[in-house]
């Protein structure tokens, strides 16, 4: 990916950052193509969307942002659920989750709330999508 491409990606995950309500850091590992396409659409669905990014970048665009709280979950190989509602990510990621081991919710923030799961303890509780 040249330079032009990365800086266009982290300008649009900015805006997307600045239009969020909520915003979920997952780990994803071993997740296979077609299970990822699977939670994109579900996501899409209920209103939300759900992105696979390099952390460095995904750290970048969160700058400047009410997000910018979630950088120090950004390890290993993760992917950022967000949407305008504030529930709406949550919820689909909390079900898809239960249902998928291989799907672990991190922490997220709401606004300006952040929360830390402490690396996944109870990220498959339904209260987080409350």
């Amino acid at each position: 990916m040249d330079r032009s491409h990365k800086e266009k990606l982290v300008a649009s995950l900015n805006d997307t950052f600045k239009q969020a309500e909520l915003v979920i850091v997952t780990q994803q590992g071993g997740l296979t193509v077609a299970q990822v396409t699977d939670l994109r659409r579900q996501m899409r669905a209920a209103g939300a969307g759900f992105k696979v990014a390099k952390n460095r970048l995904t750290k970048r665009a969160l700058e400047g942002t009410r997000f910018q709280g979630l950088s120090g979950l950004l390890k290993g190989p993760t992917a950022i659920a967000f949407s305008r509602d504030p529930v709406a990510a949550a919820k689909v990621a909390v079900e898809y989750a239960n249902k998928n081991e291989k799907l672990t919710i991190v922490g997220g923030s709401l606004g300006e709330r952040t929360l830390d799961l402490a690396g996944g303890q109870g990220a498959r509780d339904p209260a987080v999508a409350r």
